[in-house]
């Protein structure tokens, strides 16, 4: 696996037991500039097997991937759904300042784009999931005072939004990426929240996801994604 941080990098893939994916995720400014921080979503980007039992992390912000924050060691409101797929990949590892993942699978969140690269083997079916957090973007649904009077101690505001689609490597076919649920504010949960009421700038916040198949015969396929 390999990223690219606005960058458009050279790779070669030769192995034809391997199928190689490209994810170029794109992000709107203009939305997670609203928010009181004004700064770039935690993302984080995995693989899972169609039977879950197998987890595949890809790419994931450095912030949490490093445990640099400010003022505390970890943000398990950040990217709690990652970090309970997390938990199950490692058997309970969660990143931090004295035992940050590896460099390969991490880096500073892009402003706007990034390259991600990943190989799975042939003849499987995959789930991709890109999970997203802006801090500090409250709005009336989720503002900075929570409903018992208690501050949001993270600075959240709107929880994380999870989008997923489906990959079947012989096939070829590539999921569309949909919103299927959101995190809740405090707790990390192996369960979404459907329910999106309420949910507004952070919707946005992903403006487009193309997915490219490229077996080793270097025949090309790509779907360009929207946001919706």
């Amino acid at each position: 696996m390999s990223c690219s941080n606005d960058i458009e990098p050279v790779l070669t893939w030769k192995d034809s037991t391997q199928a190689n994916l490209r994810f170029d995720i794109r992000l709107n400014p203009d939305m997670y500039r609203l928010s009181n921080f004004g700064e770039p979503p935690q993302m984080a980007l995995w693989l899972e097997n169609e039977g879950g039992s197998e987890i595949r992390t890809l790419w994931v912000s450095n912030r949490l991937a490093k445990g640099l924050w400010v003022g505390k060691v970890v943000c398990p409101t950040a990217l709690p759904y990652w970090i309970s797929r997390r938990n199950k990949e490692t058997g309970g590892t969660l990143p931090s300042y004295l035992k940050p993942l590896p460099d390969g699978i991490t880096g500073a969140t892009p402003r706007k784009k990034i390259s991600i690269f990943a190989q799975v083997p042939t003849g499987a079916e995959w789930r991709y999931f890109l999970e997203l957090n802006v801090a500090g973007d409250f709005n009336e649904t989720f503002p900075a005072n929570l409903a018992n009077g208690e501050p949001d101690r993270d600075g959240n505001g709107q929880p994380s939004l999870v989008y997923s689609g489906r990959i079947a490597v012989d096939t070829r076919s590539l999921g569309l990426p949909a919103i299927i649920g959101r995190t809740e504010q405090i707790q990390t949960r192996l369960q979404l929240n459907p329910d999106l009421q309420g949910i507004t700038t952070a919707a946005k916040i992903l403006d487009n996801m193309n997915l490219t198949y490229l077996p080793h015969t270097d025949t090309v396929l790509t779907q360009t994604i929207g946001a919706h």
